[in-house]
């Protein structure tokens, strides 16, 4: 077998070719950090005031050492404060406890998610042990909240974007917290609560529920036993009060991790004939949790889910294969290397059907196509939804997303915007009009959707700015970025 080193060292060269390949420039990260004003293309809507949070990798590369996917980059906030018809664009590393260390060493020097440190006795075990604080971002008290799914969230001071240190959510609770927080929460758009999930160990794993009131209080907080222990997940559902964790069938193979010959992501084996296992938690404890079976299905992100009688649905995109994230040849892997690699799956949104008085759960498509990053109106998470915004492309021309979709979750019929193939769309984030604010159940389509986006024939990313009833009109505005911006996961409406 060959050393962790050896096998590095052949990627980081790899990493060199096909650099000229324009969705290359999506893992291509900055060691620079950015203070200006943009230029405006179009008119920016005066009501759109706030700033726009988002949180994905900046960095890539250290001592000529490429990170070997997508994923693995150290965490970078960009800031977009938009204020009397003006924009504002910052961008700032998180000053995460393994960023400043690496610093200091001029290397990199611990594993991450699907990269092995370059010496190998630095992954023993292969398990992350410090967080990149790279996937998503959220205000709550006044403090930005920098997640991965390491530890607890980086602390961030939303004006100066300084890092403040780590915050543990909530240190009063009566049980003791998870050891990993997962990078999503939920607020519900209803009571303003705000849930985050975890779990406790690296192979037999706990499942940790966290509910926090609009004033941060604590308010609720199950622990249990995972049914899967060793099933990697990283989205949740939340329908007010019912939290639903998908334990696909990604198991973990963990003694080569532990013994620093495998990363974590290459100790997963997708395997469909194990099932899919929904476990339902009841945060107020009226009922105990139930673990149902369903079809194997992948799924990154969860989109909404709300109750209805006795009833939960649960809006998800779910793929029948993550080959584009698992194996040697998935497309998160090679874009690294300057090649396109397997993507053969596309993400649909689905719905799971959850009966809990006959504890039994179904599984169907409401659009086809090829989705992700799914995201409601924000005064509807938890809460019954008619739309859903995601990010949308065509998999048979390529793994990632030219444009953007309004679904209609009852109907299943779309309004949406494509760029063309020379683009990729990120995902998108709703910013309430805040005249539509007193009602927001009925005006799901009122605001604006900001997506980040890479061109790829410029070769330089901006901000495009929609009106949400109308996408198939295209942005009514552009923030035209200077430099091209690696990939961003996720992101947080702050209104001023």
């Amino acid at each position: 077998m060959a050393t962790v080193t050896a096998a590095a060292d052949s990627r980081a060269d790899a990493g060199q070719r096909g650099s000229d390949w324009w969705p290359a420039k999506l893992g291509q990260g900055t060691r620079e950090e950015f203070d200006y004003i943009p230029e405006i293309e179009g008119r920016l809507p005066t009501a759109l005031t706030g700033t726009l949070y988002r949180n994905g990798p900046g960095l890539y590369e250290r001592a000529g050492f490429k990170k070997w996917n997508l994923l693995d980059g150290d965490g970078m906030i960009r800031a977009t404060s938009f204020a009397d018809g003006s924009v504002r664009f910052r961008t700032r590393f998180v000053r995460t406890r393994k960023f400043e260390a690496e610093e200091k060493a001029g290397r990199f020097l611990y594993p991450t998610w699907t990269t092995p440190a370059p010496r190998r006795w630095e992954n023993i075990p292969g398990y992350p042990s410090l967080g990149q604080a790279g996937v998503t971002a959220v205000i709550k008290g006044g403090r930005l909240h920098a997640f991965d799914e390491v530890g607890l969230p980086y602390g961030l001071d939303p004006a100066s974007l300084d890092t403040t240190g780590l915050i543990d959510p909530d240190p009063g609770a009566p049980a003791k917290g998870p050891s990993d927080y997962k990078a999503h929460t939920k607020t519900d758009g209803e009571s303003g609560d705000w849930v985050l999930t975890g779990t406790r160990g690296q192979v037999k794993q706990d499942l940790h529920v966290l509910v926090k009131d609009r004033q941060g209080r604590h308010k609720a907080q199950v622990v249990l036993p995972s049914p899967r222990g060793e099933a990697y997940f990283h989205d949740f559902f939340w329908a007010s009060p019912y939290a639903v964790f998908l334990l696909q069938p990604a198991l973990l193979s963990p003694l080569p991790m532990v013994l620093g010959f495998r990363s974590f992501t290459d100790s997963l084996r997708w395997t469909p004939s194990a099932g899919g296992l929904l476990v339902v938690v009841d945060t107020t404890g009226k009922r105990p949790p139930m673990t149902l079976e369903v079809p194997a299905v992948w799924m990154w992100h969860a989109l909404n889910a709300y109750v209805a009688g006795d009833r939960i649905l649960a809006d998800f995109v779910g793929y029948d294969a993550p080959d584009h994230f698992l194996g040697p040849d998935a497309a998160f892997r090679m874009i690294m290397q300057g090649r396109p690699g397997l993507a053969k799956s596309p993400g649909m949104l689905r719905r799971f059907t959850i009966d809990l008085a006959a504890r039994k759960a179904g599984m169907e498509t409401i659009a086809a196509g090829h989705f992700e990053f799914p995201m409601p109106h924000p005064g509807r998470v938890g809460q019954k939804h008619r739309f859903g915004y995601a990010a949308m492309g065509d998999i048979a021309h390529d793994w990632y997303q030219t444009g953007v979709a309004r679904i209609d979750v009852e109907s299943g019929a779309r309004i949406e915007f494509s760029f063309g193939t020379d683009f990729y769309v990120g995902e998108p984030i709703f910013a309430p009009d805040p005249s539509a604010a007193a009602d927001p159940a009925a005006t799901e389509d009122r605001g604006w959707i900001l997506c980040e986006v890479l061109d790829g024939k410029g070769g330089k990313s901006f901000l495009a700015v929609f009106d949400a009833a109308h996408l198939e009109e295209g942005p009514v505005a552009k923030v035209k970025l200077r430099t091209h911006l690696p990939m961003s996961f996720h992101g947080w409406w702050e209104a001023a």
